[in-house]
């Protein structure tokens, strides 16, 4: 039965609002809030209903937060598009176009490019990469939003940058790194481990086993990412892997060594220093701990795995290990001081090996109401024992 045209514009007005809605709510979600964000949008009545349902939605409160620029604009967009190129100024902090930025644009602190429209053209969408391709301090990567699904397959052509790698499209949610594995998954012996849950829940995720150039195999979820080099180019999972080994001897040469580096707070900053000057910064960490679903381990055990087959435990077994060994805490007479140790571990079970740094000790006292970090002192017989503790306690957490 055909539909009049005043019903499809009607049935048209009711979807297209939410569609927008959905796409500015969940960019919100998935950007840092005061990251310079470009949003390219189908034309300028689109990229006039972003900008006003991202407003809508920010917790930022300046109006100028989300601008429209546009051929619209004139002299107001020219001036609003300044000001954002201007890395001295913080807002406007996201912009909404359609065509005027895909060229001329030399904003250098652009840390998001977000697409809400596809791309037929291969010279215009490197002209949008490019957005977010300039240097600026501070800044290692950009992040690539694609709400079209189709756009960022342009990585994969081969007018891209040589001829594209196989790949294999797969279900599943992901983050920015590499992509699921081509139809040679290299090395899937059938141990693939999907199916039903049991328990009338969601299915578990696949997972394949790829093998690396060194000979070793390993198992990870079969979900859809992508990882951009800093050539520019995709990467699959297996490529990805192969990359985090390819510079690991230049990091730690021995289980041993690794131990004792991530047993120290300035020893495992500069590690994680190094791994992020090597492209696998806080990002690309969270993604190898979802490909081996160690979400809630320590990245220090994901290392282990990769590198020397060891077990992937949590942090929660990690932590409860030393906890329940009764000859560590003996040595500290004082039972406040063994309650404070066992609540830095119970800090680390929730928010990672982040709460283990040098420079949060002094808030880990505070948080445990011992007072001023002279007054947890004395618990301990003097800051010098006080740091100690804590030093030994990450040292026993890590110990084989």
């Amino acid at each position: 039965m055909f539909h009049g045209f005043d019903e499809i514009r009607n049935l048209r007005s009711i979807i297209i609002p939410k569609q927008i809605d959905f796409v500015a709510q969940s960019l919100l979600a998935n950007i840092n809030s005061m990251d310079k964000t470009i949003v390219f949008c189908v034309d300028q009545e689109h990229a006039l209903n972003m900008r006003d349902a991202i407003n809508r939605h920010k917790t930022v409160t300046d109006p100028s937060y989300c601008v429209r620029v546009t051929s619209d604009e004139g002299k107001n967009g020219r001036e609003l598009l300044e000001r954002f190129q201007d890395n001295d100024k913080d807002i406007p902090v996201i912009l909404t176009s359609s065509q005027m930025l895909t060229t001329g644009v030399d904003a250098r602190n652009v840390r998001n490019i977000v697409l809400v429209r596809e791309i037929n053209s291969m010279v215009e969408f490197k002209q949008i990469i490019g957005r977010g391709t300039r240097l600026f301090e501070g800044k290692e990567f950009f992040t690539i939003i694609d709400f079209s699904e189709k756009a960022t397959d342009k990585f994969y052509d081969p007018e891209w940058d040589g001829p594209a790698d196989e790949v294999e499209e797969v279900e599943g949610g992901g983050v920015t790194t590499g992509g699921g594995q081509g139809g040679n998954t290299g090395g899937d012996d059938g141990g693939n481990e999907g199916g039903d849950t049991g328990g009338g829940g969601d299915p578990r995720p696949e997972k394949l086993v790829i093998e690396l150039s060194n000979g070793r195999k390993l198992k990870v979820l079969d979900i859809e990412t992508r990882y951009i080099d800093e050539s520019g180019l995709p990467l699959t999972t297996k490529q990805f892997l192969e990359k985090l080994i390819g510079f690991i001897p230049d990091l730690y040469e021995s289980e041993e060594q690794l131990r004792k580096i991530w047993s120290k707070p300035e020893t495992r900053d500069e590690l994680l220093q190094k791994l992020a000057e090597s492209g696998i910064d806080d990002e690309q960490i969270e993604c190898l701990q979802k490909i081996f679903e160690a979400e809630n381990s320590d990245i220090f055990d994901v290392l282990l795995h990769i590198s020397y087959s060891g077990e992937i435990i949590t942090r929660t077994q990690r932590a409860s290990h030393t906890k329940e060994d009764e000859h560590f805490f003996e040595i500290y007479e004082n039972l406040k001081a063994k309650d404070f140790l066992k609540f830095v571990l119970e800090r680390y079970e929730k928010d990672g090996v982040r709460e283990l740094r040098r420079d949060r000790l002094a808030d880990l006292v505070e948080l445990n109401n011992l007072g001023t970090t002279k007054e947890a002192a004395q618990v301990f017989g003097g800051v010098k024992n006080l740091i100690d503790a804590f030093y030994k306690l990450q040292e026993h957490l890590y110990a084989s």
